[in-house]
Formats: structure tokens, C-alpha cells, sequence
């Protein structure tokens, strides 16, 4: 048993310290051992991204290409993938960052005592005080949850998380398996301006530590391969690749054995190599020349248990020497700890900053395997798909080349080229070599039949097979297939069925991303914020799926809410239009500020009309808006009315032809009309118009309205008759143009 007890590392004793730096040989070998077997235990798992990568840019294997070059059949590579991919990537963004909310919250732990009497009516002077104070108290926390929610809020902003969110979610729908880590503390330099009693201003640097985030590249996570979860695993490595110079920066760093660093530069760069990099293979597949990484020393982070001995005989090198004076015999077994090591070389050794010990990785599937950490991406789902698609299309091209023209059959013994070459080409010469025989007997001819239709058939039911494979219709990016039902019901189960994966993702992304790396800010917080306001016993919601469907039947909901108000007198005069229309546009991510006029500006038309009342003069303004107003909605009706009479046409004409199509028209149309009615009761609430002019307005366009309703219905009974009498002459087996 050794006790270390130096503050000064050139007075420790050079036989003990060469004892040390042995021991710490020891400790990074048997690292070195344990990160090289889990590159190994992951090969497999490696094998199959570069196949995701090459198949999301349309480049089949070596072996694949050889063989296509060795058949001299088509090479053609049809992707799909890349599409399907984005598609459920730019979803998957959209859903968990709405532009107007955050996707978590912090709330007070419940308290069913204290809730219980805060909920209670006081009936005598006695439950007054208690109640009060419960109230009080839940008051509090809730203020200080609110500030706690503020300051995360803050230090997301400031780790610019939504960015590198981004960049997660897009390693999950392409690989599979995606990576964040945080918090992870750093020195953060600010500038701010103070000003001086004499009015000038001073600038001022003010330097602290902050917890960010950051992507870790999947390429460079290598978790413990046997668990089947983050949690599960008994250690983390992650791999860094750092040129000489970064290696001279880290030397800087408090902590770091400095000696030992030395020890690796003067070793060279192979010496540091644990797992192959796969930056030139990534390289060459995107179609960039390779560059190398051979001026690279990997430098490894190493996440777990150590023995409290390891950790003494680091830090009795460092000239800090914080664990001085501790003797090895009064410590447990393990502690949580972060080695960096290069080969067999520490560089540097930290106890876990956090009290609960909890390591700062979360990882997020796009699918989960449930054996293994690392889950399923989009192009690994839809694999086989996209090869039968592309071998489809191969045989489509081969196909099409070899039944476009005949195949020529020539007898030698009859005839011979004159110019030596068997090549057909225009005003050819041919020698007669067989004189006993004619020409007609020396050439022949037969084609090659064509099976484009079966082919394509097949192609179609691969595109199809691929929707089903990764639940992202071509509806669900913005396209809409020849074959697909275009009826408002089959497009809505549709979209319902591409939306039961995403929200499966998003519920993933919750609980594996949101809750963990939203509860480490929070511990970090509670264990180091200088700010007692804002601590106290609170939990962390993830809501990023609970906002999902709560958004979309809020939009649902405001828009028939809107709808039976305007069609309600009583209704109608209890709204509060405006609040109305910003929760509208607040639902469909609309800029309501920059749409709507200020409440200053209504103020003003309000004043400007209620002087010119005051005065017995109608305010023209007003009336045009009035009337304006009317006639938009004059003009409304009489377009629903032309849409009901075309629809009748339109499905004449189907049933006819036994066709079956939604009216698409229609509805595009009745968004519209809904669009109108809302511009409508907005210009009306907006600023409120007299009934009397309101009245007589409306009378005037019920005219108007009349005349081209009357005018549309005749014309649409014309094509009625028409429809009719086309769908006859079909039946009487008549000409019908």
C-alpha cells in the first residue's frame, strides 16, 4: 500500500514515479484490449452502414459492379432511397422542433399532501392559513420550474442543440443509430459593454463554464456491444482522431500527464491505431477523392469504472494533484470515471462530475433493435426493394435494347464482308463467296419479343413494396403515385399510416434523447447553478409526441370552432375574434404579427369612426369595408354553388366511365371558401360595422347574388344535359364526339 502525498511533482521520488507511470502502462493496455474488442464485436454493424451509405447515394457494391461490368448488361442505379430518406428525416425535424414551442417541460414533483389541502375550500378561520400557505408554496415552485425550464432553455440556445439535433436525426434515418452527448462543460467567453458614470462604455470579457452538447459521429462510439441499451452498458469509448497540433493543445488542459502525451508524439501515429477509419471509404462512396488520415493520433474517452488506485496513481502525476494524501486502502473497489488514453499511454484521468454518476451519451434509433444498441435505418428497411427496383430496371433497359431491332444471322459460307468487319452498317459490300447459292439463303433475321409491361409491373409493385417496408408513402413526400387513391378518405388513412411510423420515432426521440439529456441539464444545474431561485425537486416531461397530436387537432378543432361561430349570432358576438385569429394562425405556423395590423392601428379606425358617428356622418371606410366584406361572401356562396352543380357533372361523367377519382378541385376549392369566411368575420370583428349597414349592404349583394346564381345553374344544366346524353349514346354503342 502506497500513500501519495506530494504536492509538488519534481519532489516525488524518481523510483515511485517510474513505479507509477508503469502502473499506468498496465491500466491503458488493458483499456486498449477492451476497446479493441468491441471494434471487433461491431464489424458486422459497420459492414452494413456502408452498404446504407452506398445504396442512399446510388452506388452499388465492388462485388455487385464487377459482376454488371462482367455481364455488359445495364449499370443503371435507380434511388429511391435517398428520396424515402429525406422525406422521413424532413418529418421527423419538423414534428420534434416546432417553430413556435419546445419539445420538453419542467414541472414540480406532485405532492399529494400539500396538493390535497391547497385544492380544499376553506369553511373556518382555521383552514384558511394552511390553505394559503400550500397555495403559496405550490406557487413557488412552479415559479422556480418555470425559471429552471428558462435557464435549460437558454443553454440549449446557447449549445445551438436544435442544429445538432438535426444532425442526429439525420445519422438515425440514414445509419440507424444516432448519437448526443452533453452535458459536457466548456469554457465559454462572452463580451458585454458596461457603461461608465462618465457615459463611457468599457468593454467587458467575462469567462465561464456552461454545459453544451455535442454530435458524436457513429462512426466513433463503441459502447459496451453486449447490452442491449445506453443503460445497460458497463462502459462507453468514443474515438477521436487529432492532428499534432491539437495534441500540443490538449497539453494545456488542466489534468492532462503531460509526460505521458510526450510519450505518444515521440511514439508516432501507428503506434495510437485501435479501429480502422473509415473516412476514405465514406469518401469515395459521396465521390470525393481520398485524402488520408494517416497524420492522425487516435485518442481514446473511456466511460466507466475504474479501480480508485488506477485514479490515485494518475493523479499523483498531474500538478494538480487534487488526491493527495489519500490512502488506497480506505476507498471502495470502482469509481465512475472519463480516462483519454492513446495506445498504452493515460493522458488523463477525471473523477464523473455529476453525483449521479450518469454517463453523458444518449443514443436514438430510427428502429429499435431490441438485441442491440445500434438499430435500423431507412435504407437498411428498404433494402430489398430498392434491389429488386433496380434489377427491374436493368432488365427494362436490357430488354428494350435487344427487342428495339432485329438480330441478324449471317451464313460464312455463303457471303463475306468486303471490308473484313461482321459489323452491319449502311451500304455495306458483301462478297458472294458460295456462287451456287443466292444472298436471300446467307442472311436471316428474328427479333428478341418484349417484356416491358411484365417488367414494369414488377417495378411497380417494388416501389409499392418499399412504402410498405419503411411506412413513408409517396404521399407522406409530397407525391402523388398514378395508382394511388385519390379520395379524401383513402388519402387520410394514407397519411394516418406514414404517421403511425413517425410518431413511433418521435416517441423514441422523447424518451432516449429528450427526458435523459433534459434530466443531465437539470442535475447539472441543481448540483452547480450559483441561482437558488431556480432549483427545487422538479421532474422533465418530453412532450415532442404529446405536441405532435395535440397541434394537429388543435388546428382541427380551431377551425370548426371557428366555423359554428360564424354561424352562430350568439356565438358570434361572445368571441374574441381576435385571440381567435392568433391561435389560427399560431396553429399553422403563420408570422401572425406581420399578417395582422396592430391593436394601436385598430384603435385609431375605431376612434375615427365612432368621431364620424358622433357627427351623423357615415364613415366611408367603414362602408367599403362593409360592403366588401358582403360581397366577398356574396361571391363565396355563389362558388360553393358552382362547385356543388360542377361536382354533379364531374360525377356524371364517372359514373359513365366507371372510373372512380375524388374531386380534387372540390376540395381544394372549399379550403378556399373556408379561407374567405374566416377574411370575412375578420374584417367584420376587426371593425365592428353598424347592423343598419350591414343590412343594407348584404340586400345589395343578395342581388347580385341572385342574378349569377340563376346565370351558373343554367349553365351548369346545360352540361348536365350534355353528360346525360353522352352517357346514352355509350349505352346505344352511338359515336360520342
Amino acid at each position: 500500500m502506497h500513500t501519495v502525498d506530494s504536492t509538488n511533482i519534481e519532489g516525488m521520488d524518481e523510483e515511485f514515479e517510474l513505479e507509477i507511470a508503469e502502473r499506468l502502462h498496465v491500466f491503458a493496455s488493458r483499456l486498449n484490449r477492451l476497446a479493441t474488442e468491441q471494434v471487433g464485436k461491431r464489424s458486422q454493424i459497420e459492414q452494413r452502414w456502408l452498404d446504407d451509405l452506398r445504396q442512399y447515394h446510388g452506388e452499388y457494391a465492388s462485388d455487385e459492379a464487377a459482376e454488371l461490368s462482367r455481364s455488359k448488361g445495364s449499370k443503371v442505379f435507380v434511388n429511391i432511397t435517398r428520396n424515402k430518406t429525406n422525406a422521413a428525416e424532413a418529418r421527423l425535424q419538423d414534428m420534434l422542433f416546432p417553430t413556435d414551442d419546445r419539445n420538453f417541460g419542467v414541472y414540480p414533483t406532485p405532492v399529494p399532501e400539500l396538493n390535497s389541502i391547497a385544492e380544499k375550500d376553506p369553511q373556518t378561520p382555521e383552514e384558511i392559513g394552511p390553505v394559503a400557505a400550500a397555495r403559496e408554496i405550490q406557487s413557488q415552485a412552479d415559479q422556480a420550474a418555470k425559471m429552471m425550464q428558462t435557464v435549460i432553455d437558454d443553454q440549449l440556445v446557447e449549445s445551438r442543440y436544435h442544429i445538432k439535433a438535426r444532425d442526429v436525426i439525420h445519422d438515425a434515418c440514414q445509419l440507424g443509430t444516432a448519437i448526443i452527448k452533453g452535458p459536457i462543460i466548456i469554457g465559454r467567453t462572452k463580451k458585454r459593454w458596461d457603461m461608465m458614470p462618465d457615459g463611457m462604455s468599457v468593454l467587458q470579457i467575462v469567462e465561464s463554464l456552461a454545459p453544451t452538447v455535442e454530435r458524436v459521429d457513429p462512426w466513433d462510439f463503441f459502447p459496451d456491444m453486449s447490452a442491449r441499451t445506453i443503460a445497460e452498458a458497463e462502459f462507453v469509448f468514443e474515438r477521436r482522431r487529432l492532428s499534432k497540433k491539437q495534441l500540443r493543445d490538449m497539453a494545456k488542459l488542466p489534468g492532462i500527464l503531460v509526460s505521458q502525451l510526450k510519450e505518444v508524439v515521440r511514439a508516432g501515429v501507428k503506434t495510437s491505431l485501435i479501429a480502422k477509419d473509415f473516412t476514405d471509404d465514406i469518401r469515395t462512396i459521396t465521390g470525393i477523392n481520398t485524402v488520408g488520415e494517416g497524420n492522425r493520433y487516435e485518442i481514446w474517452e473511456y466511460h466507466g469504472p475504474i479501480s480508485k488506485s488506477e485514479l490515485i496513481d494518475a493523479m499523483a502525476l498531474t500538478e494538480e494533484n487534487e488526491y493527495s494524501s489519500i490512502e488506497t486502502d480506505e476507498l471502495d473497489d470502482e469509481i465512475e470515471a472519463t480516462v483519454f488514453f492513446s495506445g498504452n499511454h493515460v493522458l488523463k484521468v477525471a473523477l464523473n462530475p455529476m453525483d449521479s454518476d450518469e454517463r453523458p451519451f444518449s443514443a436514438f434509433n430510427w428502429e429499435k433493435d431490441e438485441s442491440s444498441i445500434f438499430g435500423f435505418g431507412v435504407p437498411c428497411l428498404m433494402r430489398n426493394p430498392q434491389k429488386v427496383i433496380n434489377a427491374s430496371w436493368r432488365m427494362m433497359m436490357d430488354n428494350a435494347g435487344l427487342s428495339v431491332a432485329d438480330q441478324i444471322v449471317v451464313n460464312k459460307e455463303i457471303v463475306a464482308p468486303a471490308d473484313g468487319s461482321w459489323e452491319m452498317a449502311p451500304k455495306k459490300v458483301w462478297n458472294l463467296v458460295d456462287k451456287t447459292r443466292s444472298v436471300a439463303e446467307a442472311f436471316a433475321s428474328f427479333s428478341t419479343p418484349s417484356h416491358q409491361t411484365e417488367l414494369g409491373n414488377i417495378f411497380s409493385m417494388a416501389r409499392q413494396l418499399a412504402d410498405e417496408e419503411t411506412n413513408l408513402p409517396l404521399i407522406a413526400q409530397g407525391e402523388m403515385s398514378p395508382n394511388m387513391t385519390k379520395t379524401s378518405s383513402g388519402m387520410a388513412m394514407l397519411m394516418n399510416s406514414s404517421n403511425i411510423v413517425l410518431r413511433k420515432a418521435v416517441k423514441n426521440w422523447d424518451d432516449d434523447i429528450t427526458r435523459p439529456l433534459i434530466t443531465r441539464f437539470y442535475d447539472w444545474n441543481m448540483q452547480f447553478s450559483d441561482r437558488a431561485e431556480v432549483k427545487g425537486d422538479f421532474s422533465v416531461e418530453a412532450r415532442g409526441s404529446g405536441a405532435l397530436l395535440v397541434r394537429e387537432k388543435q388546428q382541427e378543432n380551431l377551425m370548426i370552432y371557428s366555423n359554428i361561430s360564424m354561424q352562430n349570432p350568439e356565438y358570434y358576438q361572445r368571441r374574441d375574434w381576435a385571440e381567435l385569429d392568433r391561435e389560427i394562425a399560431k396553429s399553422l405556423e403563420l408570422p401572425y404579427d406581420q399578417i395582422t395590423i396592430s391593436e394601436t392601428e385598430i384603435a385609431e379606425r375605431e376612434a375615427a369612426a365612432q368621431e364620424a358617428a358622433a357627427q351623423g356622418a357615415p364613415d366611408p371606410a367603414m362602408q367599403k369595408l362593409q360592403l366588401e366584406a358582403e360581397l366577398a361572401q356574396a361571391r363565396l356562396q355563389i362558388e360553393q354553388q358552382k362547385i356543388q352543380l360542377d361536382s354533379q357533372y364531374k360525377a356524371a361523367l364517372l359514373r359513365q366511365s366507371g372510373e372512380e377519382m375524388a374531386l380534387d378541385h372540390q376540395l381544394e376549392r372549399d379550403k378556399m371558401a373556408q379561407k374567405e369566411r374566416m377574411d370575412m368575420s375578420h374584417l367584420t370583428s376587426k371593425y365592428q360595422i353598424s347592423e343598419r349597414v350591414r343590412q343594407t349592404g348584404y340586400a345589395t349583394a343578395q342581388e347580385r347574388n341572385k342574378t349569377e346564381r340563376d346565370k351558373a345553374a343554367a349553365q351548369t344544366n346545360v352540361k348536365l344535359t350534355e353528360a346525360q346524353l353522352k352517357a346514352q349514346n355509350i349505352a346505344n354503342s352511338f359515336d360520342t364526339f
